[in-house]
């Protein structure tokens, strides 16, 4: 039976061993000069953004290696970790993609993460009035996919 699942998958060309953003997320870090404390902060963020990026279909034209770049950016951009045109740079010239679609793709990431964190916000108002508009405005990036509520 699995035999014949195997030819019938491969006469319809299906690829069953896709790579994904995720496969990325450890070579890029490893070329990054960063803070082995902040490693796994970084990684749970960069993570938490790919999955954002799953949830939105402007990113499926964007190839896998250029989520996991993005997603790496956008989190050690958000943990202020590093502000420069050097890290786009260098993110840019690890993976051999262009600095302009990098940019691009990293500010649809912060994007979609700022209008995800405004729908958390208009639900927590909606179900629970009585909280001040300053403790609605602590936001943070969510550190775990099981933190965002779509």
């Amino acid at each position: 039976l699995q035999e014949w699942e195997l030819v019938v998958l491969g006469k319809l060309k299906w690829n069953l061993a896709a790579i994904t953003p995720h496969d990325f997320i450890e070579h890029i870090l490893r070329k990054l000069p960063l803070p082995k404390d902040k490693l796994l902060l970084i990684r749970k963020h960069a993570q938490t953004f790919i999955a954002l990026c799953a949830t939105d279909f402007n990113f499926a034209m964007y190839p896998p290696s250029m989520i996991a770049t993005g997603s790496v950016g956008a989190a050690i951009c958000g943990l202020q970790l590093d502000d420069s045109d050097s890290l786009t740079d260098l993110l840019a010239k690890i993976t051999n993609t262009d600095v302009d679609c990098l940019k691009a793709c990293q500010e649809q990431i912060e994007a979609v993460l700022v209008n995800s964190l405004r729908q958390v916000r208009q639900q927590e108002q909606q179900s629970n009035p009585s909280k001040t508009m300053d403790e609605l405005d602590q936001a943070s990036t969510p550190t775990d996919v099981r933190d965002i509520n779509l």
